[in-house]
């Protein structure tokens, strides 16, 4: 008995299974018209299905390949390196020409090239990444014929962050956790102002940046963006600063009470480098006495950049095979004059009367004048006297107030910094 139930029970269920089946089919096949939009750079467009939730799997267009352009290709042999026909690197050169001169391109530069999904040796195009901006792209129109034309290319802006503990230097320890070489040299820029790099920082100092990268459509970094927050903490003081842009439409860093973080001078007007000699008595290289050294000497190799550490006009350039060689001197608000001495040379453009401002370019490290070796003496004067670069108190630039205020807070608030 028990063995005529089972059976029975089993013939039942596959009667069941067969008819769900059976109305499967039959609501598929009422079912299957469906209209497929149109395809665009290899991905697949939406599709449209009439009276359906079925979307059945539909192939790409295009297989793109990506390739550099290396040191002496021109597109024509990049093209035929890649087995595309003669005949279609020919034309396709021809609509290029139009648009863009092919002797502009640059070894290194990206070409996709894009072949037929289906049959995969028909060549359709490419796109070369000219610069940040543009591509251009060479495509079959609807007669079969290649055309070119240039378009504006778009990016996705994301923000990164990269923090960590300082072993030997600010550049190398940021650099060692992935952080890019043009971020740090622009965070280190922008802590010229209130840090010494030679005396503040230390091993088991640390930092945290926040800052934004630009991608392209291959999720590449191509550009770096603002750097937003960041922060250095030594053993005795933490420096945050934030990046806000005013109502007025200014854009500066403050730091967390909103006070700018731009003072009147820069404390180190070049990068990269230590402090070979401090302000004060020290036996002079040269003569071999003691004498008061009037500067601070930051060591550093030869065509290093110099910066004005201040807003300023230009009071004299000097070119001279003694004291401190090849110098300039700039005159600054509120009594104060900088000096920059032992220059390779000017940077282009320097002449008495110049008007310069904070952080530009005006010469580059030498070892002119009475010099043991490569480096910048950097002097301060006040009121006609010299005096130490670092113990000058200069007050602060704009502080922020009132709606300012209120709106920079919320930013400190929605960029958490958790050093």
């Amino acid at each position: 008995m028990n063995s005529m139930n089972s059976s029975f029970n089993g013939k039942k269920a596959f009667i069941y299974i067969t008819i769900l089946v059976v109305v499967i089919i039959i609501n598929i096949i009422s079912n299957k018209k469906y209209i497929i939009g149109n395809f665009f750079s290899g991905s697949i467009s939406h599709i449209e299905l009439e009276d359906s939730h079925v979307k059945p799997f539909i192939e790409p267009k295009f297989l793109n390949r990506d390739v550099q352009v290396l040191s002496g290709y021109s597109i024509d042999t990049l093209l035929l390196k890649e087995n595309v026909d003669e005949k279609s690197v020919v034309e396709s050169s021809r609509a290029l020409s139009l648009v863009f001169d092919p002797r502009d391109l640059k070894a290194g530069s990206n070409v996709t090239i894009s072949y037929d999904w289906l049959n995969q040796t028909e060549f359709l195009g490419y796109e070369i990444d000219i610069n940040f901006d543009q591509s251009v792209i060479v495509h079959k129109n609807s007669e079969n014929i290649f055309v070119a034309h240039i378009v504006k290319k778009s990016y996705s802006k994301i923000v990164n962050s990269g923090s960590g503990t300082i072993e030997n230097s600010l550049y190398q320890s940021a650099l060692s956790k992935g952080i890019s070489a043009n971020v740090i040299m622009n965070l280190i820029q922008l802590y010229s102002f209130d840090v010494d790099f030679q005396r503040d920082i230390k091993k088991g100092s640390k930092f945290e940046i926040v800052y934004e990268d630009y991608l392209d459509k291959r999720g590449n970094v191509v550009k770096h963006g603002n750097i937003l927050a960041a922060v250095l903490k030594f053993e005795d003081r933490r420096v945050p600063i934030y990046r806000f842009t005013t109502n007025d439409g200014k854009v500066d860093y403050y730091d967390e009470s909103g006070k700018s973080a731009r003072k009147a001078l820069l404390k180190t007007p070049v990068n990269g480098a230590y402090i070979s000699s401090s302000f004060g008595m020290r036996k002079n290289p040269i003569s071999g006495f003691n004498s008061v050294h009037r500067g601070i000497d930051f060591a550093v190799k030869t065509g290093t950049p110099i910066y004005a550490s201040g807003d300023g006009v230009i009071k004299n350039t000097i070119v001279s095979d003694r004291g401190y060689g090849i110098h300039i001197i700039i005159r600054h608000p509120n009594g104060y004059e900088t000096l920059y001495g032992h220059m390779s040379a000017f940077a282009k453009g320097m002449y008495p009367g110049l008007r310069v401002t904070q952080g530009q370019v005006i010469g580059y490290v030498g070892s002119t004048g009475f010099s043991t070796g490569p480096h910048l003496h950097y002097g301060t004067k006040y009121n006609g006297k010299f005096v130490n670069p670092n113990s000058i108190k200069i007050p602060p630039g704009r502080i922020l107030s009132g709606d300012d205020l209120v709106a920079f807070k919320k930013l400190v608030s929605d960029i958490p910094l958790s050093i």
